[in-house]
């Protein structure tokens, strides 16, 4: 199933100089198009150059409708441009794109780094440089479609040094055995991802006939991007380098057999929802919130349970643990395989990292790690049934 295209309409704008000037206006569903329309015809009865081709606004659309969407890049990458343009528009959308100039783009960033409009906090590092990422290729796209007087100063933008850099850290030895002994439905995809280092794109559409529980591997060939909460199924995954080998340490291994010998869900998949089919966005999202719940009143509430009110649901009691996400458990398995002394290229193979220096970044961080501080019974465990045979 290919990615929906975009509604269009066009709205004739007149006459200038003996030519007809008409207008493209594209959007993702009817009712935006709609209402793109009505605007756009009550700006054209006030007198406002909606013509006007100079625009951020209308050409940040261009560059997304008519460059990327039709290139076959992920939809996760999709959506990270359409934030950024939402985000940007804000600000520049009915501005010229010559008058947006090094000095307001400058402080449009200062300002984001200070509060990002759709939190109140802070906008994160990365978030920054992907506005600053997009704005550049929107403005490259205009420049070689022959718009004049375009400005080039992206390389000067600076990203705010205060800005907050998004931390994701390994599990803890302690919530690393709360994985271990507690049953959920997510217990499965949570033990795949922390042993085997899998994304969850890659978990999702994971089926029984790729993994080799004799030998000790998994094998990962596809992968899946949600378009409207539905997965779509691909083969290979975020990168060349996504399609691998990885050997699975024998906690894992013996986990699957277990759990393939007592399951009742008759399924090609290993991961699946509740009515064993493969998981909608949604349905990820909240068997996932219903994981962290169960976690925080089982280890955060430990010793209060007998103090609860009956008529309070566990859902509503505030989080004494930190939450975590899937890509925490994707970095505990590339802390194991650091604590293995794993090299880093073998352990960029079996991660399915496009680039090494991610790998190299990773590794490098843990060159702090205090290995000093792990409990004997953790070096047991690295060294027995944590155990990658790579």
């Amino acid at each position: 199933m290919g990615r929906k295209k975009p509604f269009t309409t066009t709205v004739y704008c007149g006459c200038i100089d003996g030519r007809t000037i008409r207008k493209v206006l594209r959007a993702e569903t009817q009712e935006e198009l709609n209402e793109m329309v009505k605007k756009f015809k009550a700006d054209l009865e006030q007198g406002k150059k909606v013509y006007e081709t100079g625009y951020f606004g209308e050409w940040a659309d261009k560059w997304y409708y008519e460059m990327k969407v039709p290139s076959g890049i992920s939809n996760g990458t999709l959506v990270q441009y359409q934030s950024a343009i939402k985000c940007i528009k804000r600000r520049f959308e009915n501005t010229p794109m010559k008058k947006i100039t090094l000095s307001t783009f400058q402080c449009f960033m200062n300002d984001m780094a200070k509060e990002n409009p759709n939190t109140g906090k802070p906008m994160a590092k990365r978030t920054l440089e992907n506005l600053k990422k997009v704005s550049s290729s929107i403005f490259a796209y205009a420049r070689a479609n022959n718009l004049p007087d375009i400005p080039d100063f992206f390389k000067l933008v600076m990203i705010p040094k205060n800005s907050p850099v998004e931390y994701r850290r390994a599990l803890t030895e302690t919530e690393q055995q709360w994985i271990i002994e507690t049953e959920h439905r997510a217990q499965l995809p949570a033990m795949i991802m922390m042993f085997a280092g899998l994304r969850r794109g890659e978990v999702i559409p994971l089926m029984w006939s790729d993994i080799d529980l004799k030998r000790g591997f998994i094998h990962v060939t596809r992968s899946v991007e949600f378009e409207s909460n539905q997965p779509i199924v691909k083969q290979g995954g975020k990168s060349d380098n996504a399609v691998r080998f990885i050997p699975i340490p024998p906690i894992l291994v013996e986990f699957l057999k277990k759990t393939k010998q007592e399951s009742s869900v008759l399924s090609q998949y290993v991961c699946t929802s509740a009515s064993g089919k493969m998981f909608t966005k949604s349905a990820w999202r909240k068997m996932w919130e219903s994981y962290l719940t169960d976690l925080n009143l089982k280890y955060g509430y430990e010793n209060e349970i007998a103090k609860f009110n009956p008529n309070i649901k566990s859902s509503e009691l505030p989080m004494k643990i930190e939450p975590f996400t899937p890509h925490y458990l994707r970095h505990t398995f590339a802390t194991l395989l650091y604590l293995e002394n794993i090299n880093v290229v073998t352990a960029k193979q079996i991660l399915g990292h496009a680039d090494i220096s991610t790998t190299v970044n990773i590794y490098t961080d843990l060159n702090n790690f205090n290995k000093f501080m792990l409990s004997e019974s953790f070096i047991h465990k690295l060294n027995n049934e944590y155990a990658i045979a790579a």
